[in-house]
């Protein structure tokens, strides 16, 4: 198929959604292709902070100031898609004072609240804490569902124009004397061939930068950081809770909706395809965060999963927790001669908007137009928390008198809502029905709803392929999250779930 489009933008995580969105609002048409589905890569399989930006007070000024700005913008804009909880930084015996002491006057100075709160203050606040601890810092932490977050960007992207291709992966770019005319891309599950012209391109491929620059013969100095994190079972703590020292691997636990989320590492890698979480990284988060949260030791852990940082080098680095979280903008015409493409990579999910506003700036630029961002200040649509539960089961409650059929029993998804769902989007496979709805995020982690999940689309006639190879493939993905956590009560749950999958499809042992 012959396409062509103004502004082409490869890759559909937080990133390349916001463009899609902010040069939408400025008027200027685009078309975003993703290999997966939205948040296939960093965007989701990231531990859902919404940082204050006090992580990086003492480090990484810059980025914490970033990180505060946008902080307070998407309060305004997106509150549907996050949960304010607050956060603490705790001091334990070992770290001292004299950290804590800089952490406030690096705060202070770029204008992040942080309070010093008394002993039992802290411990009224997050009774499970260390009782050991030394010190309490509290900062506007929060939590963030990033799943929300970039499909109510790209459902308010393509109401104001914007288009995309999911599925579909770039596989040549076609260069000439200076400058992108196209490229050819492929629909991974159609076989279609697609040849897409277009003025301006736009890398927002994130840790797959370089795969992707590697096709018009370019190359960035990057690093790419691997981050495991772990799921528990249940909501830990209340608030966002910090180890008050250098960054360091195991600092950080984070409430998200019904569970809570440790994390995380930072190991170097070279493979942006092929990586896992170890035993040894397990061990190390839960050895690490059970300092300042003891019954961590004792709770049931349902999944691990690991995202892979994209880090920009400026220099020579040793350790990569010495690299900005800062994002880099790349005019590739300057870098390389190369007129209209740009590269926008680095950054976090917290900085998806300022990334993008930043990244259309320069687009706009580029194209001598005048056309100022809006994002900052227009609020994606969206309604309720999807944290808040209660409300969930009180608007839920008259249906359920009537006999409605509850498809996922952890995070209160009725059949009706996801079949509406389900018909709003071209949904090709069932990754993307997970990205669009609860399911398969509560404890359970699919383990109960996914077979009803194809149940329903049996029902509706939108299979596509075999239900039974659909059902493997998502049941040997969920394998790799248990694995590194296969002991005490998470073994006899999946001695459960595999006994239940057995009888439902009449398996042999």
């Amino acid at each position: 198929m012959q396409m062509k489009t103004e502004v082409l933008i490869v890759g559909g995580g937080a990133t390349g959604v916001g463009i899609a969105r902010d040069l939408s609002l400025r008027g200027i048409p685009s078309l975003l292709i993703e290999k997966g589905d939205f948040t296939s890569g960093a965007s989701g399989r990231n531990h859902g902070l919404l940082h204050s930006g006090a992580r990086y007070a003492v480090s990484d000024p810059e980025a914490a100031t970033e990180c505060i700005s946008e902080n307070r913008i998407l309060k305004q804009i997106a509150p549907h898609c996050l949960e304010e909880t607050g956060g603490l930084f705790v001091s334990l015996p070992e770290d001292g004072l004299e950290f804590r002491d800089l952490f406030l006057t690096s705060c202070e100075k770029v204008d992040i609240p942080a309070t010093l709160l008394s002993r039992d203050e802290a411990l009224n606040l997050e009774p499970e804490l260390n009782p050991d601890f030394l010190s309490a810092v509290e900062v506007p932490d929060g939590s963030i569902d990033p799943f929300s977050l970039v499909v109510e960007n790209a459902r308010d992207a393509e109401k104001h124009g914007a288009r995309f291709l999911l599925h579909t992966e770039v596989r040549s770019i076609q260069v000439d004397k200076g400058k992108i005319l196209g490229v050819r891309a492929k629909d991974l599950l159609q076989g279609e061939e697609h040849i897409i012209d277009t003025r301006y391109l736009i890398n927002a491929t994130g840790a797959w930068a370089n795969q992707f620059l590697n096709l018009a013969g370019l190359r960035l100095d990057m690093a790419l950081s691997k981050g495991s994190m772990i799921i528990t079972n249940q909501r830990i703590t209340q608030r966002v809770i910090n180890r008050c020292r250098r960054p360091s691997d195991g600092d950080i636990l984070v409430p998200n909706g019904l569970v809570s989320i440790l994390g995380t590492t930072s190991i170097h890698l070279d493979d942006v395809e092929n990586f896992e979480v170890t035993r040894s990284e397990v061990s190390l988060l839960i050895k690490e965060i059970s300092r300042m949260v003891p019954v961590i030791k004792g709770t049931r852990f349902i999944r691990t999963y690991a995202g892979i940082r994209p880090l920009v080098l400026p220099e020579e680095k040793e350790d990569d927790r010495a690299i900005s979280r800062g994002f880099a903008l790349i005019d590739h015409e300057k870098r390389d001669g190369l007129k209209n493409l740009i590269t926008v990579t680095g950054g976090k999910l917290m900085t998806y908007r300022l990334m993008a506003e930043k990244t259309s700036d320069l687009l706009c630029q580029k194209m001598g137009i005048q056309a100022s961002c809006s994002t900052h200040r227009t609020p994606l649509s969206g309604k309720g928390k999807p944290f808040e539960l209660k409300e969930r089961l009180r608007e839920i409650r008259p249906a359920l008198g009537k006999g409605a059929e509850i498809i996922c029993d952890c995070e209160i998804v009725e059949r009706e809502e996801l079949e509406e769902s389900i018909k709003k989007g071209d949904l090709k496979d069932l990754q993307d029905i997970l990205h669009r709805t609860r399911l398969a995020k509560g404890t359970c982690q699919g383990g109960f709803c996914i077979y009803r999940l194809l149940g329903v689309l049996h029902d509706l006639k939108m299979s596509r392929g075999d239900p039974n190879s659909i059902l493997k493939g998502f049941l040997e993905e969920r394998w790799k999250g248990i694995r590194p956590i296969l002991w005490g009560t998470t073994l006899k749950e999946e001695e459960l779930i595999e006994s239940i999958y057995k009888g439902i499809f009449n398996l042999e042992p």
